[in-house]
């Protein structure tokens, strides 16, 4: 006889999963999407067909679902939806699932041939089942066998194409390592954290990071890092070891910068400046040097060379040597450099700098002028930022111009730096605050016009648009829609429309017939839907001025032309037109 099924209702489900998920789990059952669908003891799964074949199971125990899990990239909590159609296929077509043997019955009567030929023709139909047949093995007191990890590694970054698959191949490689480290072994433990670090250093490009979009696999290189980190602080006296280790650990350094600064193995940093020896920083520090004065293969930006400077100065601070000055001076940026000299209080030095390398770098004035203000020379950080802003216009400067003048100018200042900054990126937030100001002083009217002239003479019709709008002006805004190009149109004329209901009601008649016949030609239920939208608004607003009969003859001769389309005549019947 059989074993009972273990229990499970259709709430148990609908409680471990979010209500869109359930929904959509409930249409995917209702459709027949779940095949193939088995029961193995209380573990089940099946094949359920979505954009593709996913693989979704469950473990059901006394209280319900125990674990589960699918092939999909779902990862927004709870059920997927591929787990709530197996769940519920359980549930109400129960006689449907396949019983099978536990696997150690299945495969108890095998021989080794057969064994090994079934393996065989698994990894042929599933390469990627290549991972667990070839996946290194230790036994107690072996050294491992670096070359087998290393095919392991190189399988992990070149045969899988999702980030969950890729986390787990090389996750499971970690875990071997992690398992030396519970032994005390930390030198083989280090020997394949370093070799793992090592090719995701080499194999972890812009292509992989397209993949590793929620950041799978670089939360296992992190840990990675951290566990090669851990052996340098446990490993002592072995020098050829540990400069390769020192060495896997600087070039994640600089991958992390190559990728643009994303925390890349970020512990395989911090492993340099706590476990690094002196001896191992001297040559730290020659690789660093090399990299900053372009006599190797890696080329780095101002920002990069910026990075590796704060590294050899935190090694520098955390020795408590007096050298931090010499290398900023040496090495470092002018930006780096400048702000050394301010900090002393050369304040000579540090804006002679930054005449001669930042007047065309606003990020760089920038930051040298709040550190003035922050050293009490609001004089000199003004002076810096204005001087730059005549050798470029940069909108960052009237930015910080409007906060400084905010700060320590008058009304009259902030008013001026305001409108400056308005002629080069309006936003209806600044023209607002702007407003504010003025009409307080008695100056806004005048300002009012140069503003708007100003924007008709440079075309700026969004601009005046949003002007329009705010300030009620129907008729400018009318005007606007006809100066502008078709995109001005499409963006502006709905809302023109809605404003203008109750003061234009014919003009916002003509702006609905037209958003409906646009969207009628661009096909589709969505636009047949949003068409109908704007014709119950043109019908509303004709009964008003005494137009029905118009809308209707209208009506009926939009039916006429587009006959053709069942879908558009379904949404016109759907909202009674």
């Amino acid at each position: 006889m059989a074993p009972s099924l273990p229990p499970l209702k259709e709430s148990q489900v609908r409680s471990l999963a979010t209500e869109q998920s359930f929904e959509r789990g409930q249409r995917y059952y209702r459709n027949g999407t779940i095949s193939n669908p088995t029961l193995q003891g209380n573990r089940l799964w099946a094949n359920c067909e979505g954009s593709m074949t996913y693989y979704p199971s469950a473990t059901l125990g006394p209280q319900g679902v125990e674990a589960s899990d699918c092939t999909c990239p779902y990862d927004w909590g709870g059920l997927c939806k591929h787990q709530v159609a197996l769940l519920l296929t359980y549930i109400h077509d129960h006689q449907s699932f396949h019983r099978v043997p536990p696997m150690s019955d299945l495969l108890a009567q095998r021989s080794r041939e057969e064994l090994v030929d079934l393996i065989d023709r698994m990894v042929q139909r599933h390469p990627d089942l290549l991972d667990w047949v070839d996946r290194p093995t230790m036994a107690a007191g072996e050294t491992p066998n670096l070359d087998h990890y290393r095919r392991a590694v190189e399988r992990v970054f070149h045969n899988h194409q999702d980030m969950y698959a890729m986390a787990e191949a090389l996750g499971a490689l970690v875990d071997q390592a992690d398992a030396l480290t519970q032994l005390g072994d930390w030198a083989n433990a280090g020997d394949i954290y370093q070799l793992l670090l090592e090719a995701a250093n080499e194999e972890y490009d812009d292509s992989v990071l397209e993949i590793d979009y929620d950041g799978k696999v670089g939360s296992v290189i992190q840990a990675i890092a951290e566990g090669l980190g851990d052996s340098l602080r446990e490993v002592q006296g072995d020098m050829s070891r540990r400069r390769l280790w020192i060495e896997t650990c600087l070039d994640a350094v600089f991958k992390d910068l190559e990728l643009g600064g994303i925390d890349y193995a970020y512990p395989a940093q911090e492993a340099l400046l706590e476990h690094g020896t002196d001896e191992d920083w001297a040559w730290v520090e020659g690789q660093i040097r090399q990299a900053i004065q372009g006599g190797g293969r890696r080329r780095y930006s101002p920002w990069s060379q910026e990075h590796l400077v704060k590294l050899l100065t935190q090694r520098a601070k955390q020795r408590g040597t007096t050298d931090v000055g010499s290398l900023v001076l040496d090495l470092g940026t002018p930006r780096q450099q400048a702000s050394y000299y301010l900090q002393r209080g050369q304040f000579d030095e540090a804006l002679t700098l930054a005449r001669q390398h930042l007047l065309t770098m606003p990020g760089g004035v920038i930051a040298l002028a709040d550190d003035l203000l922050e050293a009490d020379q609001p004089e000199l950080a003004l002076a810096l930022v204005q001087e730059s802003q005549q050798q470029q216009d940069n909108y960052h400067y009237g930015d910080w111009l409007l906060t400084f003048w905010k700060r320590h100018g008058t009304p009259d200042q902030v008013v001026e730096a305001q409108y400056d900054r308005l002629k080069q990126r309006f936003t209806l937030a600044d023209y607002q605050e702007l407003q504010a100001l003025a009409v307080s002083l008695g100056q806004w009217d005048a300002l009012r016009q140069q503003i708007v002239a100003q924007l008709q003479q440079s075309q700026r019709i969004n601009a005046l648009m949003e002007i329009a709008l705010l300030e009620q002006d129907w008729q400018a805004a009318l005007g606007y829609l006809t100066q502008g190009n078709l995109l001005h149109k499409k963006t502006y004329s709905l809302r023109v429309a809605q404003a203008i209901e109750a003061h234009e009601p014919e003009a916002a008649i003509t702006l609905y017939q037209e958003a409906a016949e646009r969207a009628i030609s661009n096909r589709g239920r969505e636009n047949y839907q949003r068409a109908a939208d704007y014709l119950t608004r043109m019908k509303r607003l004709s009964e008003g001025v005494g137009q029905t009969q118009r809308f209707s003859q209208y009506l009926q001769t939009l039916r006429d032309q587009h006959k053709g389309l069942r879908a558009l005549r379904d949404e016109l019947n759907r909202v009674g037109l």
